[in-house]
């Protein structure tokens, strides 16, 4: 027993040791990757692109940050509300098949239909981020944005009606107090809508995608032209490295109960 508790000291004092050496390893390891040279040496873009000559202005990269933390934003707002828009077309397509079957009360079914209606346009209006709206149909050309600090090249956002009586939806004015073949050729229309809806939230996805992959690339280039490190990557290593230490701090101590607890009972007896 004896052997059993000294190997459970022994592997928790090496945890301990373990995670301290760490720390200084972690720190050598992303200085080497910024200033290694010679064939094979990773080197951090940004860095490379401080020294380079012609280096941009730091305030016209922070420009262009600016300007694609906007657009990733306008986005953001603009998917999350076109798919919450698809979900309430579901919703619609269920009372709409409801009403055909016979299934329920009309009038109540027709009063929940036409509050998806009103909701779906009030989503439609209400996404905007910073004044701009992306989804009411309001403008119809793209919002372009600086990709680079001498604005040779942009990116776009591409504006959308996904208003009741855009293009995209076209249920405006529908209700389900037709007959049963009303109802089937209004179902085949709520589906089309659907599908138009899901193609138009893929193009707006993949300009989206597009604007966090840039901005990514910029914000790396804005940290190296300011001397800043990738604080959130830091942070996140060391904060590994303290719960690891704790946790070897902790093992320590549960192996070192055993021994006490072993001694305690010699001096009982």
């Amino acid at each position: 027993m004896v052997t059993s508790v000294n190997a459970n000291m022994l592997a928790a004092l090496q945890a301990r040791e373990a995670a301290q050496a760490n720390r200084p390893a972690e720190s050598q390891a992303g200085s080497q990757t910024q200033t290694a040279d010679g064939a094979g040496a990773a080197r951090d873009p940004a860095v490379v692109y401080t020294g380079a000559a012609g280096a941009p202005d730091l305030s016209a990269v922070l420009s262009v940050q600016d300007g694609l933390n906007k657009a990733a934003s306008i986005a953001d707002v603009g998917l999350s509300a076109g798919h919450t828009i698809s979900g309430l077309l579901n919703l619609l397509r269920e009372k709409t098949a409801q009403a055909q079957a016979g299934q329920g009360d009309p009038a109540a079914l027709n009063a929940d239909y036409q509050d998806l209606l009103a909701t779906i346009d009030q989503l439609a209006h209400s996404a905007a981020f910073q004044g701009v709206h992306l989804l009411d149909g309001s403008s119809s050309a793209d919002l372009t944005f600086k990709a680079d600090p001498a604005g040779d090249s942009t990116l776009s956002l591409s504006p959308q009606d996904f208003t009741v009586g855009g293009p995209v939806l076209g249920l405006a004015g529908t209700d389900l107090s037709g007959s049963a073949d009303d109802l089937a050729s209004l179902l085949g229309q709520v589906n089309t809508a659907s599908g138009t809806l899901s193609a138009q939230l893929a193009q707006l996805n993949g300009q989206a995608q597009q604007i966090q992959t840039h901005l990514g690339v910029v914000s790396q280039l804005a940290n190296g032209l300011s001397g800043q490190p990738d604080l959130d990557a830091d942070t996140a290593r060391l904060q590994a490295l303290q719960i690891q230490q704790m946790l070897s701090g902790e093992s320590q101590g549960i192996a070192n109960q055993a021994p006490q607890a072993l001694l305690s009972l010699f001096r009982a007896s």
